[in-house]
């Protein structure tokens, strides 16, 4: 374990553990405070007259190294080292997102204006150009590891955790015959969590084992690392939220409805919806951040490791610190959302949405997501909606899922069906959440 764990620092290889969110069920017409998450414009004109939300929670993770079978985990057993699937590459990623919607309400302050406020928490950890082989020969068991060389390249990690209050404006701009536009706005003041990233610079190392006595099996370095926290962590404090820190957010969005002449027909009026938004444009100040930069250049033992009792005093005892600096910027995930839908008739949809992040995930502290294009069939009534999210991931590949809406409850996944199917599934997905809706007087 601790040499899982120094070498988890090392070089990121702890990948394998958006804003995407909501697959499916964000792009519902009676989505309400979740749709505004992805674009502020869709909180005026809304199926609701008010929307509360008591709780929900979206979880992702995805990566290019491991494929995994689902039902095999299920089973107990499961040996990540030996029965996954593995695709190595000098350039790996992975990607994991929790995003906790707490108590949240939207209502209408007339047929033109909306406004609504809400709380989150989020967290995102993102890693690139990791590469996996190295990654599989440090996590194999001291017996049956081999001699090997490897460049490590230049792995970069960030992992960005934050609160939020948001307060949402909408109103419409153009209401003429069959054109429809109405724009939204949403400021976001937030609490800064726990930041921390990990950047190398030409890493390379080579293992040299020994047979006689593995614990004198040595690892010869070079390089440079960044290492950085929120916390104390030289000094041995736990993780823990930075009340000190804070910044501002800001998310903006427009929406256009080709829509009929019926202004009394059951059901929403447009025939084609498109959508764009920006959210999360901002950043959050850790003034408590400590960044060190090591020279890699060295070499240390299996004994060496396995004594460790903590990985930043192992990089003290053992290289040379030549830089070290306080006080750094996260960036938000800053990110492009669009949004096409097409309604066949009153009850069935086809919708296509995309998410492309703005920062790039190389960049050192870069919280950034992964880029996702998603085609989703749909069914949707006032008390029931049901969809199958059909995604591409820039990670993973290609995962289907699927979920439904009843009454105040929704439920879904942005990759159940491939993980129940697929013995090489890279993602997986899944939200809940509980709300009380007031519905409009019309349907």
């Amino acid at each position: 374990m601790k040499r899982t764990l120094l070498l988890l620092c090392f070089f990121g290889s702890f990948f394998y553990a958006r804003s995407q969110s909501y697959f499916g069920f964000r792009d519902d017409n009676y989505a309400g405070i979740q749709g505004v998450l992805f674009n502020p414009s869709a909180i005026v004109d809304s199926k609701y007259r008010a929307d509360v939300t008591i709780g929900s929670a979206s979880a992702t993770a995805q990566n290019d190294l491991y494929g995994v079978n689902f039902a095999e985990i299920f089973d107990g057993g499961y040996d990540l080292d030996t029965d996954a699937k593995k695709k190595f590459k000098s350039n790996n990623r992975g990607n994991f997102n929790v995003d906790i919607l707490g108590p949240s309400f939207m209502m209408n302050i007339n047929e033109q204006h909306s406004i609504g406020i809400f709380t989150r928490v989020r967290s995102i950890t993102n890693l690139v150009d990791v590469n996996g082989q190295l990654v599989d020969e440090v996590n194999k068991d001291i017996d049956v590891s081999n001699s090997f060389l490897i460049s490590g390249g230049n792995p970069n990690g960030v992992y960005n955790s934050w609160a939020e209050v948001g307060a949402s404006y909408g109103t419409i701009l153009l209401d003429h015959d069959v054109h429809f536009l109405k724009a939204g706005i949403t400021v976001k003041y937030l609490m800064a969590g726990v930041n921390g990233y990990i950047n190398g610079n030409n890493l390379s190392v080579a293992f040299n084992k020994n047979d006689a006595d593995p614990a004198l099996s040595s690892y010869n370095s070079t390089g440079t690392l960044k290492t950085a926290a929120s916390y104390d962590y030289e000094n041995g404090k736990d993780p823990e939220f930075d009340l000190a820190s804070a910044g501002v957010g800001l998310d903006l969005g427009f929406t256009y409805e080709y829509r009929t002449n019926c202004h009394t027909c059951i059901g929403n009026r447009y025939k084609l919806k498109a959508a764009v938004a920006v959210t999360d444009i901002g950043k959050l100040n850790y003034k408590n951040l400590t960044e060190n930069t090591y020279d890699l250049t060295g070499n240390v033992t299996q004994e060496d490791i396995d004594s460790a009792d903590d990985v930043f005093k192992f990089f003290d005892t053992y290289y040379t610190k030549i830089s070290s600096r306080k006080g750094v910027k996260a960036n938000l995930p800053t990110a492009l959302h669009t949004n096409f839908d097409w309604n066949i008739d009153n009850k069935f949809y086809l919708n296509l949405s995309s998410d492309f992040s703005l920062v790039d995930a190389k960049k050192i502290n870069g919280t950034a997501i992964a880029n996702s294009v998603t085609f989703t069939p749909r069914y949707e009534t006032r008390q029931f909606s049901f969809y199958v999210p059909i995604t591409y991931m820039e990670y993973s590949g290609t995962q289907i899922g699927t979920g439904f809406r009843a009454g105040p409850l929704f439920i879904g996944s942005g990759s159940l069906i491939s993980n129940l199917f697929s013995n090489n599934s890279k993602a997986a997905n899944v939200y809940v959440g509980l709300k009380l809706p007031i519905y409009q007087n019309y349907n």
